[in-house]
This record gives structure tokens, sequence and C-alpha cells, in this order.
């Protein structure tokens, strides 16, 4: 079956880089020092948070292009494609412009710098591949909207891989130094725009109409785009800003005690992520031709997901204390398993959320997502520093478990009043 093929092909894809990753970490620690491999992983962040700045184009432009060649008007695709490339062209310019702006002012922040012109050199170079960055999301893009995940993957996996091989070469081979590491990062960033965007062309139809920008195309870009950026926003800071208020409220060690069991059980992200990037095309394919495909397609992906990481979870909550021990102590455990027996039920339950909120963004209707955790973002603030404050880290494992839960009902909800909503072209 297709769907389950390019499954496996961004499984692959996602996934064993990170199996290099567990391997690779420690060498580069090594021979970087903990603060240069600090100030590594720091401006890896920062590269990911300037991503953002394609606004949603790309996940916009596989929408688009998915809903244009479902109707067969293929002749829109040309100028669909060049006003994107265009608009993400200049976004990925001025990214690159504010990061290299920014990169003397924000390397000062930081304390015990070993080299400060070191470090600002490293964030010059990644500024420099920004534009490369942010158009790769775009070819991408065009390349899901075609269902091309073989090509996908056969790219990613390569990439993937030398973010973590590349660097120990260099360390192990070369030089320790920070910029001569991120300009050999920076320059494989570069090579796979490139070959993105060789492919992307190959597989655009051939009856693709002129080459060219147009006008009325930037509205529905920029307004699909900007719902998207919105929840790409706030979701990854709801992720995240637990971590902080239990730094504020209980101790850094606490910190550690539930950072290390919810690492481990959210990089099961990788599954609904690997199989709602073929849904997401599929989906706005389906909806825009309305042939009764759309029902049957999201129960049996849930069906799936569900029987694929039930005996996972499971398993992560059964055996909690045993892992932890195993792999941290049995000191670490003690403080660690019953966070990890919430996140492991937590996990399921969000999981199982990617496929309706793919639905509903792939019918057009990504501002339905992005009004969803705008709204949750105080609510959950709230309930967070509450239960921090009264029960420490497990409030805060509480809290996160209360926001999922939430989270993926009103997913559930909203994707099955869509069904009843009058479905709308964007792009005519």
């Amino acid at each position: 079956m297709k769907l389950v093929r390019h499954s496996l092909y961004n499984l692959l894809g996602l996934g064993l880089p990170l199996v290099v990753a567990v391997f690779c970490i420690p060498v580069l620690i090594r021979e970087l020092g903990e603060a240069r491999f600090g100030l590594l992983t720091l401006i890896w962040a920062v590269v990911s948070y300037f991503g953002l700045f394609d606004l949603g184009l790309g996940r916009a432009l596989t929408h688009l292009l998915a809903v244009a060649m479902a109707e067969n008007d293929e002749k829109r695709v040309g100028s669909l494609v060049v006003t994107a490339t265009a608009l993400m062209a200049a976004l990925g310019i001025f990214a690159g412009l504010l990061m290299a702006l920014l990169a003397p002012w924000g390397v000062g922040l930081i304390q015990s710098v070993p080299d400060q012109q070191e470090v600002v050199n490293a964030v010059l170079l990644m500024a420099l591949a920004m534009p490369a960055i942010v158009l790769t999301s775009g070819f991408r893009g065009m390349l899901e909207a075609r269902h091309a995940f073989g090509i996908i993957n056969a790219i990613r996996l390569p990439m993937g891989l030398f973010t973590f091989i590349g660097p120990v070469v260099v360390v192990l081979y070369g030089s320790t130094r920070l910029d001569v590491v991120t300009g050999v990062l920076a320059t494989g960033r570069i090579v796979a725009c490139v070959v993105h965007a060789w492919y992307a062309w190959r597989v655009l139809p051939d009856n693709h109409g002129r080459l060219a920008l147009r006008k009325a195309f930037l509205r529905p870009l920029c307004v699909s785009g900007g719902w998207l950026t919105l929840s790409n926003i706030i979701s990854p800071f709801m992720g995240y800003v637990d971590r902080f208020v239990i730094g504020g409220v209980v101790s850094a060690a606490a910190v550690a005690y539930y950072t290390t069991p919810q690492e481990i059980v959210t990089k099961l992200w990788i599954v609904p992520g690997a199989l709602t990037a073929v849904l997401f095309p599929a989906f706005a394919a389906d909806v825009a031709k309305q042939d009764g495909k759309t029902r049957p397609l999201f129960a049996k992906a849930v069906h799936w997901l569900f029987l694929t990481l039930f005996p996972i979870t499971l398993f992560l909550a059964l055996f909690a204390q045993e892992i932890l021990t195993v792999w941290v102590g049995a000191e670490f455990a003690l403080q660690s398993a019953k966070l990890m027996q919430i996140f492991a039920v937590g996990i399921l339950v969000n999981c199982l959320a990617h496929v309706p909120l793919t639905l509903i963004q792939g019918a057009g209707q990504p501002r339905i997502v992005a009004l969803i955790h705008f709204i949750e973002l105080p609510f959950f603030l709230l309930a967070l520093w509450g239960l921090t404050l009264h029960y420490g880290v497990l409030g805060a494992a509480l809290a996160w478990l209360l926001r999922i839960s939430v989270d993926t009902l009103l997913m559930f909800v909203f994707c099955h009043a869509l069904q009843g909503w009058p479905q709308k072209n964007l792009i005519s």
C-alpha cells in the first residue's frame, strides 16, 4: 500500500539520523569540549527557530499544489511555484540578514564563550545558508504534493546523517574550531537545497503553465502560511515552557528529572510525523475532489497509528522504573519513573491528534488549529504554574497531560465538524 510505503520511507529518513546521533554526540562532546558543543547546539536551535521564516509557506504550497492537481487545473502550477519560490527566497534572505546582524549581540549574551569571534563567524556562516534552508522547505513541499516521498527521503537520510557525521569527521581529522564545523554544515544545507530544487523541477507536471509571478497567489499563500506559522510558534513554546517553569519554581536538578524521561518518550513523535507528511497532500486532494475517500483514510490512519503506538507506550509505562534504572541509574529512576508513565500516556493521546490536525490543515482551515493553540496557551500557563507550585515536577507533568488531552479532544471535535463545512478553493 502506497500510504504505508511512503510512511516507512519517512520513518527511516527521520529515525536513522537519531540513531546515528546517539553515537556521534559523545564524540563531539569529547573533541569539542562541553562549552563548544553547547554553543553548537545553540546554533542548531537558532537555525531551527529562524527556519520559521518560511512562514509556513512550504506546507501552504503543498496544499495549494495538491488542490490544483486534484482539480485537474495543472496550468496554475507553474505560476504558483514561481510565486512561492520568489516569496520564500526573499524571506530567506531577510532571515539570513537578521541573523547576521544579531550575531554579535546574541553571542555577547552568552557567558564563558571560549572565543567570541569564532562563534560569531560560525553564526554568520549559518546565516549565509538561511536562504537555502528556507527554500528547501518550499522545494520539499513541491515534492510532497507530487507524493515523491522516495526522492524526499533519498535526500533527507544522507543529509540527516551528514548533520552528525560531518562534524565528527571534521573534529577528528580537521579542526575543532566551531566556525569550521558550522561551515561544513552550512555547505551541506546549500547542497541539499540545490538537490531538492533539481528534483522538484523534474516532478512538475508537463503542462504546468507559465512560469511567472502572479499577485493573485500571494494572498492565499500568505494567509495559509501565516496561520501555520502561528501554530508553529505557539505549539513548540507550550512544549518547552514547562522546563523553564520547573527551573524557576522547583530547581535546576528537577528539570533534569523531568526532561530526561520526556525526551525518551517524545521521540515517538517521528511516527505520526512520518505518517502525516504523507496524509497531508492526500487529504488536501481528497477534500478538493470530495470523492468520499477522506473519512475511510482518516479512520484507517487513526486505527493503525493506535495499533503501532499502544504496545510501545504500554511497555514504556509498565517498565519505566527498569528502563530508567538501566539508562541513568536507580536514584535518578526513583525521581523520574512516575513522570515517564504520565508522558507515555500523553504521547499516545498526542500522536493520535496529529491525524485530525493534518486533516483540518489539509482541508484549507489552518486557522482552526492556530486558534485552538492560541486559546489553549493562557489556560495551560495558569495550570502549569499552579500545579507546579503545589505538586512540583509531578504537577508540571499533569499540566502537560491535561493540555495534551484537551488539545486532542478539540482536534477530533473540530475535525468531525469539518465535514459539514463548505469547501473553498483558496487559489481560484
